[in-house]
């Protein structure tokens, strides 16, 4: 993010002198709120001495990072108040601004700066000075910009359904779904030594509000190409969110009666108190059978194979509770109920997914899911129980995949733990912005560009002397 000469002479001139206990609490104030995403793996790593930013440009503006004196011009802590221009998003980024106090311990300290000796290393320019200010002290209080809305869900997906939350423009997402193998599969040591089912997705953000992915799923050799449009947003101060989710399925598994399958799902979301997060969906997935051959017991015993080219339609529910004082911890709930159109027995949905359930009497059961969810800017992880291990919506439509939730029926061992009957899952979602990359790649595209032009005119100055 910063101009590589000028942080070297930054880091070789000696550290500004300031008030050393402000910088412990501004070092503090950037371990609690920015180091999670801001770490060393991140072009601007606030973990240390925050000293060193001084007089450092910032490459996405023609801005200093730090000021010596100056908190009005130094562009961190516009950043973090908004008292000027500024590019993206105002931090601590997906949180409530920070506090009057803590900002204005961060004025207080840029105050408490003295300026180097070198000119180059205040400014970040070569041979000019920055004009100071009037300074931000403590009988001038540091405004600090309203909380901002936030959107209803921190994940882009709750569990199975995708979610009201968009990635923002510029934005590439890396996603991986991971179902292990049933717990209460005997010797299956709660599914980890079971069959697996994951999912590799890469998502981007054209704009705010509409997204792109790409996912390969190994279960059934899938691949999915879909996009998501939510025109309405809680986060840019409408009431509720809205949008819509479309995405096609391709699957290449050997015999597959069925390897094309669409899904169309409407979403409703609202985000309540800051603190509980409902959504509701309506979804429609075509031929979402995918059992490689199908079959229907029409009598007790007799099985005839059946091309299965049912569609199923759903309605999905999920919900999540923030917890804590930044509200990154949540508890997350998701249930979607396969709804049979009444005709038996060919298009009368069970809870096998895939298989047809003998039993005429028996009652469908939705795929459910329960778990926790923990979010920063950049990350977000979920750990989850499900009746579910199948990963693409025309898979999971048609219900879950295990009867009893905590007994298999004929199955006794010691452990206990064997008899459950369900899967242990988890998703992982990481964000990266592109946008202020490609600032920083222009920038030094220019800069390129008019060092090879001043080479190309010595040169041409050199020849005609």
């Amino acid at each position: 993010m910063f101009d590589i000469a000028m942080l070297s002479m930054a880091m070789a001139a000696a550290p500004p002198a300031s008030d050393e206990a402000l910088k412990a609490k501004v070092i503090e104030t950037f371990e609690e709120w920015c180091t999670s995403c801001h770490d060393s793996s991140d072009d601007l790593n606030l973990e240390g001495d925050p000293t060193r930013f001084v007089g450092v440009k910032s490459s996405a503006v023609d801005q200093v990072l730090i000021v010596p004196g100056d908190p009005k011009a130094s562009y961190l802590l516009t950043k973090m108040n908004g008292q000027g221009p500024f590019e993206g998003d105002l931090m601590p980024q997906g949180d409530d601004p920070l506090k009057a106090e803590t900002l204005q311990v961060i004025a207080d300290w840029i105050t408490s700066i003295e300026a180097p000796a070198t000119a180059a290393a205040v400014t970040g320019t070569t041979g000019t000075v920055a004009t100071v200010s009037e300074p931000v002290g403590e009988d001038t209080p540091v405004a600090v910009p309203p909380p901002a809305d936030k959107p209803p869900f921190h994940g882009t997906q709750q569990i199975v359904l995708p979610t009201t939350a968009t990635l923002g423009k510029m934005t590439l997402q890396y996603h991986i779904d991971h179902r292990f193998g049933r717990i209460g599969t005997e010797r299956g040591f709660l599914g980890l030594d079971a069959g697996v089912v994951m999912s590799l997705a890469i998502q981007y953000g054209i704009f705010d509000g509409w997204d792109v992915r790409l996912r390969r799923t190994n279960s059934l050799k899938g691949w999915e190409i879909g996009t998501k449009y939510v025109p309405v947003r809680q986060e840019d101060g409408m009431p509720l969110s809205f949008g819509i989710d479309v995405s096609l399925d391709m699957y290449r598994e050997f015999e597959m009666a069925n390897r094309f399958s669409g899904n169309f799902v409407l979403m409703l979301s609202r985000l309540w108190f800051e603190r509980w997060s409902t959504m509701l969906t309506v979804s429609y997935s075509t031929t979402s059978n995918h059992a490689p051959s199908p079959s229907i017991e029409y009598e007790p015993g007799e099985f005839s194979p059946v091309k299965d080219n049912r569609g199923t339609l759903a309605i999905g529910f999920a919900s999540t509770v923030w917890l804590g004082k930044k509200r990154r911890w949540g508890i997350d709930l998701e249930y979607i109920q396969p709804v049979p159109d009444g005709t038996s027995p060919e298009n009368v949905f069970y809870y096998l997914a895939g298989d047809t359930n003998p039993d005429p009497d028996a009652v469908p059961i939705g795929a459910w899911s329960i778990g926790g969810s923990y979010s920063t800017g950049k990350h977000f992880f979920q750990i989850f129980f499900t009746n579910n291990q199948q990963i693409h919506l025309n898979q999971a439509a048609p219900g879950g995949q295990t009867v009893n939730p905590f007994k298999v029926e004929g199955q006794e061992v010691d452990n206990p733990l064997n008899n459950l009957n369900f899967f242990l899952g988890f998703n992982l979602e990481r964000r990266f912005t592109l946008g202020k990359n490609a600032a920083r790649w222009k920038k030094e595209r220019q800069e390129k560009k008019k060092q090879k032009g001043t080479t190309s005119s010595a040169g041409t100055a050199k020849g005609q002397g």
